[in-house]
């Protein structure tokens, strides 16, 4: 995943004005100077990532609205299905996939995800074994039932995201049968 992610998919929630990605990027804490983030428009716009548009803000001033390209669509839909897959959950990167996720091929998001569910059952078997098997310290036995809690909550949104996908296929899948019948 580049650096360049977070404007990428920042854009692809909402096409917005550069003070509007900022601020984004830092209410979901990511680190963001308004100086660094016009220039990588700059660079993310030379490169055919981004176009800008030039429109009047709410109180007159012109201002330059930013819209994915094809193949900035392209890389956000590849750099998120990365960070699905590799970021950590709690992560502003993850966070910002989530948000992506609608631009990724729809049938891909159950095969990131999945992965994704089987290694956090595996840390929480493990966490919970050194939990059982040990006598640990006060404050790591504390750290580790917070971690357990962490890998529960996890597992148990990443099952609700896959049920739901798997409802929303199987609905597609019959009102595309129904099309074809009529």
């Amino acid at each position: 995943m580049s650096d360049d992610f977070p404007i990428l998919a920042a854009v692809a929630a909402s096409p917005v004005h550069s003070f509007r990605v900022l601020e984004h990027l830092q209410s979901i804490g990511l680190p963001a100077s308004r100086s660094t983030l016009y220039r990588r428009v700059e660079a993310l716009i030379a490169a055919g990532f981004l176009e800008a548009e030039e429109a009047r803000g709410p109180r007159g001033h012109v201002r330059r609205d930013l819209h994915l390209t094809g193949a900035g669509r392209e890389r956000v839909a590849r750099e998120a299905r990365e960070a699905l897959r590799e970021a950590p959950l709690e992560s502003p990167a993850f966070a910002l996939a989530v948000g992506c996720a609608r631009m990724l091929d729809h049938q891909a998001l159950p095969g990131v995800l999945r992965p994704r569910m089987a290694r956090a059952a595996q840390q929480l078997t493990q966490e919970e074994r050194a939990l059982r098997g040990s006598a640990p310290e006060e404050w790591e036995a504390i750290a580790r039932a917070r971690r357990v809690a962490h890998l529960q909550a996890d597992i148990t949104w990443l099952q609700s995201v896959l049920a739901r996908r798997t409802v929303a296929a199987a609905v597609t899948v019959e009102n595309e049968r129904e099309r074809g019948a009529a």
